[in-house]
């Protein structure tokens, strides 16, 4: 149990982990996000080909950056993920954008893919320092508050907070991106304020690289856990140990990390089942915004939408937490499999408005995915290497997410090819029958996987929170 004067540094890092993750989740383009990109004068296959690099940056960074927070310190790698954001969000706040002529977009500059490409580096660099760092810190300052067993509690707590965050961005960003709303509100001011449509394309950019300075401050502020811990690593180490040893210091514990996570098989299988999941989920909802706008939805309300669904993140918390306290593992998979299905199969019929049930419904699954995998695996996994192996989690994400975003951009070029005249919604709606279909296709190679690997079936049929 730590003194009064740590008790009350840990309880900071505690408020401050919920901070970081309200501001740095909740960014104001989500609701556009696509449509942003686009907006800017990028083309639909130059967003397929960014969002690839965004992914394949997290999967290299991933595990090495979760290796380098358990030796390095995870305070470190939480900074150094914030000051990423704030480069991320600049390098693209006062991009050139093409002009607009007549409601059409003129040409772009050379330089807009190549500012985007630098953006979706930092932004993947920082996803992947942040992931399992933020998250490892937060769980051992509760741990050294002899508080471990409040983790799904604070979990849902968290989740509580970064939706109502979520909520108001999704709003705000959905409205600043309204030209008849900026304009309507300024006007109202002064009849002779307004803004033109390039500098609207902005504002959502502009608010995020202002919460990217606050969660820069915020991560300075981190009280540095993990001083004791590796000042007593140093102590036993450092003195006789190479210099070529200690640049072999990350490998050796990202290969400790990889040989303790295959040799428990449950903690192997959290993080193939969230990988399914959130891969196919995740590649629906980088695709909302496009989505939205097929199923006949207006623009100004893609804000409200996504407000909407934060929301029901909230009550996905709540529901987690007791799936999670009153369920095997194995039931939940398979109710949040069934869950996803149906909101695919739904969404492919892209049924106006109706669609909308759908959407939501596939949603609400990847919220539900995080808390889960983080409960099941903070509370399996030693604290020396639990921000690798939570790494090895958002490496499995986007790994996921980087082959479902190849497997659609190819599955897009081809259906373009059959279709030469078809319009880009109509290649879109062609395209949705195959998120169900790939995610079946998946669903049964994990369970295949799953009887070839798994001997212990004991932790599967256990009530989730007794059987850890």
């Amino acid at each position: 149990m730590a003194d009064s004067q740590d008790q009350a540094r840990l309880e900071g890092n505690l408020t401050r982990f919920i901070a970081f993750r309200l501001l740095y989740s909740a960014r104001f383009y989500y609701p556009v996000f696509t449509v942003l990109f686009l907006d800017y004068g990028l083309t639909l296959e130059q967003f397929a080909i960014l969002n690839i690099v965004w992914a394949l940056t997290i999967v290299s960074a991933e595990v090495p950056s979760g290796a380098l927070a358990d030796i390095l310190g995870r305070k470190r790698l939480i900074v150094f993920a914030a000051a990423l954001m704030v480069a991320e969000m600049a390098l693209i706040a006062f991009a050139p954008i093409a002009g607009f002529a007549g409601g059409e977009h003129g040409e772009a500059s050379p330089l807009l893919f190549w500012l985007f490409l630098g953006n979706r580096l930092c932004s993947g660099l920082s996803e992947a320092a942040a992931s399992g760092a933020d998250e490892a810190l937060a769980y051992d300052s509760l741990k050294a508050l002899g508080r471990e067993d409040q983790w799904a509690h604070f979990l849902e707590r968290t989740t509580r907070v970064v939706s109502i965050g979520f909520f108001v961005s999704m709003i705000t960003g959905g409205l600043i991106y309204d030209a008849a709303v900026v304009n309507g509100v300024l006007g109202s001011l002064s009849e002779n304020l307004s803004l033109a449509q390039t500098s609207i394309i902005r504002l959502p950019v502009i608010f995020t690289l202002v919460s990217a300075v606050v969660v820069f401050f915020i991560a300075i502020g981190f009280y540095d856990i993990d001083k004791v811990r590796l000042s007593a690593l140093r102590a036993t180490q450092e003195q006789s140990a190479s210099l070529a040893s200690r640049l072999a210091r990350p490998f050796k514990q990202i290969g400790e990390a990889a040989r303790w996570t295959l040799g428990h098989r449950f903690v192997l299988f959290v993080i193939l089942a969230a990988l399914l999941l959130d891969s196919v989920a995740r590649q629906f909802v980088v695709l909302a915004s496009e989505y939205y706008r097929v199923i006949d939805i207006p623009v100004s309300l893609f804000g409200f939408i996504g407000a909407g669904v934060s929301l029901v993140s909230i009550v996905n918390a709540r529901v987690s937490r007791y799936l999670v306290a009153t369920q095997a593992p194995l039931s939940n998979f398979f109710g949040l499999s069934g869950l996803l299905l149906f909101g695919l199969l739904g969404a492919s019929f892209a049924i106006p408005w109706l669609g909308l049930v759908f959407a939501v419904a596939s949603f609400s699954v990847l919220g539900m995915v995080q808390f889960q995998s983080s409960y099941y695996l903070n509370r399996m996994v030693e604290s020396d290497l639990r921000a690798t192996v939570l790494s090895f989690r958002g490496l499995a994400l986007n790994l996921g997410l980087g082959v479902a975003s190849v497997f659609y951009t190819a599955l897009v070029a081809s259906l373009r090819r059959q279709t030469p005249d078809g319009t880009e919604d109509e290649i879109f709606i062609g395209a949705l029958p195959a998120f169900p279909l790939y995610f079946i296709a998946l669903l049964l190679l994990l369970l295949f996987a799953a009887k070839v690997l798994v001997r212990d079936g004991a932790p599967f049929r256990r009530i989730g929170g007794k059987a850890l």
